[in-house]
């Protein structure tokens, strides 16, 4: 419900109302909201209930940076460590995203591109490292969210994740943790982009 916009930051979560339309008991409700609070998407204040942490544009920038030095690590280990089926699962997920650029379809381009990095972290078999990832990346998703691309947005991501992905077919591991690390970078400078020419606080990028 927070990654989807349904509960922006700032907005109160009932714990009873919860239970009630997720169909599960208000114990189940105030752990899930208390494993939340850990992940740093919602914040309990006392006798007020929960709410959806606000992120400030300071905060998103300091956690692309983290997620920068995380993407570093991942390249690192991906070059050492990705599997013939996985390569042909981002192959493929690559594909397709080339195929809604051509199209011009940025809806399906972000969840595509979702999807190309949650493959990613997964070939660096490091749990720790992709837990510490989920929780940067769901920590943005308070600031960042949805938008439209534009197609030099989307062209430019594309020709970075190329990149990434012939470092990662040569097991260059230095090329790749560089490509990974630029790419998260660049992003960040996409995202401050859009800041600079729209006026609402919440954004998203095609990182």
């Amino acid at each position: 419900m927070i990654a989807s916009g349904k509960l922006k930051p700032g907005d109160r979560v009932n714990e009873q109302a919860l239970a009630t339309e997720l169909g599960v008991g208000r114990n189940s409700a105030r752990e899930a909201l208390r494993s939340l609070e850990r992940t740093g998407l919602v914040h309990i204040v006392p006798n007020r209930g929960a709410e959806v942490r606000k992120i400030s544009l300071e905060e998103a920038l300091d956690l692309y940076d983290v997620r920068a030095g995380l993407a570093h690590v991942s390249g690192r280990l991906i070059a050492s460590r990705l599997e013939v089926q996985e390569e042909a699962q981002l192959i493929k997920l690559m594909e397709d995203m080339d195929s809604a650029m051509q199209r011009r379809d940025s809806a399906a381009y972000y969840d595509l591109n979702l999807a190309f990095h949650k493959h990613l972290m997964a070939a660096t078999k490091n749990p720790r490292l992709i837990e510490a990832n989920d929780g940067i990346e769901a920590e943005l998703t308070l600031y960042i969210r949805q938008g439209v691309y534009t197609i030099a947005q989307m062209r430019n991501s594309h020709e970075e994740h190329q990149r990434i992905m012939e470092a990662l077919r040569n097991g260059q591991a230095k090329e790749a943790a560089d490509a990974f690390e630029q790419h998260v970078l660049i992003g960040k400078q996409r995202m401050l982009d859009t800041v600079a020419r729209q006026a609402p606080t919440h954004y998203d990028h095609p990182a």
